[in-house]
């Protein structure tokens, strides 16, 4: 063989060993103050870091390095972390091929993962109970203090015994959701009228300074001075058009979808009778598989009408690069669009660029989910949604793999179980206080971006307050100054956020309607045997393929309700929907999640 063959091929084997590696950046973190051995250093995936406006990798995040200062477990030993994170748009092809690879880190962020008994039957995670119940009193003092902590974080045998197949996630009480539906209001002030006298509206900022200082007289349809209704978000729609043609704003629209038409876990589906286009269960605790129903044919139906009147973005099953709360993100931050799913960052004037363009002057005020009150058959209308994102106590967490089985658990333990104490709940849901920012003087991110004083403060009422400078970000700050990849208790009893009136009110907005419906990810599906996770999985990953390829042609128009809807329904009975409406049912029944 020639030496020029010879390096084609070593070229080829290398190309071939590239493609199937997995990509990650390469966040490596380490301690100080204290030496780690190979024994207490652990690769930890997660599912998705901080925004590289701050830091290259997840391990140069503050508080993640200040935790790594001391040494943990029986023999205090220094732990190191590597932060392993796939690039943005592959987390779960990442995943998938990750677990398909057989070549696991020592820990898996647990938010996409299937639940973590599962894990361990199939090999990707291992039971921690010795290591737990050794090593962790903060955790296991918490999970037994509340029992819908308990159902969702401990599995319990036929003997009574206790296992612990991963650590969860803990909140104190219900929190705002990160994201969900806003408009701009100060459209509504500047195009709409009083639907009652015709008067123009007026409103404004108190001070220009204060992104959160509006005032106005606003009121909706309804008669409130909030969007309570479908047709209230079409007199909505009318004024944002208005709007736009005003503005010289072309070729827009007024709000835009996920791309598949939907999002599987509720939401705005939810509002026209309640469900999903998945399985759900009912007020009577009865599971319905809900995409040949008539609330998800009545939701489509909106759907269609919206777009044919011009308000539905026309290219929203194109965006399938885009979050479902970050579509088309630039004409949003441009100001040209009137409503979307977006994050609490986004909320007031903090769109604003003060450049004399689209935003100039913008207020964006969250909203709660729409009831129907115009689209399908009565039993359609009047029905608050009871599948929605939030308002839960529990939920994702971490897995420890075999990977780890033969390092030090006991100091990892012991680590993580600090997360669960008062103190490492405040720098996992806040950050570090003063006095740990003085003490942690050689790293400069907190004072380099105008928090020396710390990332909250204990206030006159005795809680702790965040930084105005963390309130009044809109960016990611937030999520650079704390260890919020950290399994742990979120702290919100004692937490006063320093939110003004108007965006603590769009953040109630959000969690107006309480989930009682979608039970994926609750202790319904946890407590399911491997065979019957992998059954319902299975069918459930067809269905949704299903629906993600055709859903949106009857949003579209290229699918007609009159001649394919019963195809539609034809096609989904197929895939033996109603078996698999029988295994939840009697999982709902042993195990139900409210």
């Amino acid at each position: 063989m020639s030496i020029r063959t010879k390096w084609i091929a070593l070229m080829v084997a290398v190309v071939v060993m590239l493609v199937g590696m997995q990509v990650y950046y390469s966040n490596i973190g380490g301690t100080t103050g204290q030496s780690a051995s190979p024994e207490t250093t652990f690769d930890w995936w997660i599912y998705s870091g901080t925004s590289s406006e701050y830091y290259g990798n997840y391990a140069e995040n503050p508080a993640v390095q200040y935790t790594l200062r001391r040494g943990w477990g029986p023999e205090e030993k220094g732990i190191a972390l590597n932060f392993l994170q796939p690039p943005p748009g592959s987390e779960n092809d990442n995943y998938t091929t990750m677990i398909a690879s057989g070549d696991l880190p020592d820990l898996i962020d647990a938010v996409i993962c299937e639940p973590p008994r599962i894990m361990v039957e199939k090999g990707y995670g291992i039971e921690i109970t010795d290591y737990v119940l050794a090593n962790m009193p903060n955790y296991v003092a918490l999970v037994h203090s509340n029992p819908v902590y308990f159902n969702n974080a401990v599995s319990v045998d036929a003997n009574g015994n206790e296992h612990y197949y991963g650590l969860t996630n803990l909140q104190d009480d219900y929190d705002a959701v990160f994201q969900g539906y806003m408009y701009r209001r100060d459209w509504i002030v500047k195009y709409g009228t009083n639907p009652t006298t015709g008067a123009a509206f007026t409103g404004g900022y108190t001070d220009p300074a204060d992104a959160d200082s509006w005032v106005d007289d606003v009121v909706f349809p309804s008669g409130g001075t909030d969007p309570k209704y479908i047709s209230d978000w079409e007199w909505m729609f009318e004024i944002f058009t208005r709007a736009q043609a005003d503005l010289g704003i072309k070729d827009k629209y007024c709000m835009s979808l996920y791309y598949p038409g939907f999002t599987w876990s509720g939401g705005l589906l939810s509002c026209f009778g309640g469900g999903v286009n998945v399985w759900y269960q009912d007020a009577e605790n009865k599971v319905h598989f809900g995409g040949n129903e008539e609330p998800f044919k009545t939701y489509l139906q909106c759907m269609h009408a919206w777009y044919e009147k011009g308000w539905l973005d026309h290219d929203f099953n194109q965006r399938t690069s885009d979050s479902f709360f970050q579509i088309d993100s630039t004409s949003v931050r441009q100001g040209m669009i009137g409503m979307w799913n977006g994050q609490q960052s986004e909320l007031g004037g903090r769109l604003d660029m003060h450049d004399g363009g689209y935003t100039e002057g913008i207020f964006v005020a969250g909203t709660a989910y729409p009831i129907n009150d115009m689209y399908g058959p009565e039993s359609c209308r009047n029905v608050p949604p009871n599948c929605v994102m939030g308002g839960e106590l529990t939920g994702g967490g971490v897995i420890i793999t075999p990977t780890a089985k033969d390092k030090d658990l006991a100091a990892l333990c012991s680590y993580l179980d600090y997360f669960y104490s008062e103190e490492g709940a405040l720098i996992r849901t806040l950050g570090l206080s003063a006095e740990q920012v003085a003490d942690f003087s050689e790293n400069t991110f907190y004072a380099s971006n105008g928090l020396s004083d710390g990332a909250y403060f204990i206030n006159s009422e005795g809680k702790y307050e965040k930084s105005n400078v963390l309130v009044t970000d809109s960016g990611q700050l937030n999520t650079a100054v704390g260890f919020n990849k950290a399994p742990g208790l979120l702290l919100v009893k004692n937490v006063d956020l320093g939110y003004a009136d108007t965006y603590q009110a769009s953040l109630d907005r959000w969690l107006l309607y309480p989930n009682t419906g979608f039970f994926q990810g609750t202790r319904t599906t946890n407590e399911m045997t491997q065979a019957d996770s992998k059954t319902c999985d299975d069918i459930r990953a067809k269905v949704l393929e299903y629906m993600t390829k055709n859903c949106a042609n009857f949003i579209t128009g290229q699918s007609n309700f009159d001649k394919d809807w019963d195809k539609w329904c034809t096609v989904l009975k197929k895939y033996k929907i109603d078996s698999i409406t029988e295994i939840y049912q009697y999982y709902v029944d042993n195990y139900p999640f409210r």
